[in-house]
């Protein structure tokens, strides 16, 4: 059985508020967020990097639970474009430390 240690950072000490995190033997790294401190995440080193990104909350209408998962060239650039949507509370993007990101499975 393989281990990993899971590295997750909270950037004001808070876990509901901007967070990174990193898993051993993996290149990626993910930055997560409130949709409150917006500006905060897309003006991280990292959002200027190419990745996969999911913006989550609930339908106005329904309640229900939604998300919308795009991938960017800029994270950053891409994202802002979102802003228009109402239904999001939370983002989630995954960039590569090394420009390979990859899966990382578990057993």
């Amino acid at each position: 059985m393989s281990t990993a240690t899971i590295k997750i950072f909270f950037v004001h000490g808070d876990p509901k508020r901007l967070r990174t995190a990193e898993i051993s033997n993996w290149t990626g790294k993910a930055v997560a967020g409130p949709r409150s401190e917006f500006d905060g995440i897309i003006y991280r080193e990292e959002s200027k990097s190419s990745g996969v990104y999911l913006l989550t909350g609930n339908e106005p209408e329904s309640g229900k639970p939604a998300i919308y998962i795009g991938e960017a060239e800029c994270i950053k650039d891409r994202v802002k474009i979102h802003l228009e949507k109402d239904f999001w509370n939370q983002i989630v993007f995954f960039i590569s430390k090394d420009e390979n990101l990859c899966c990382f499975t578990f057993p």
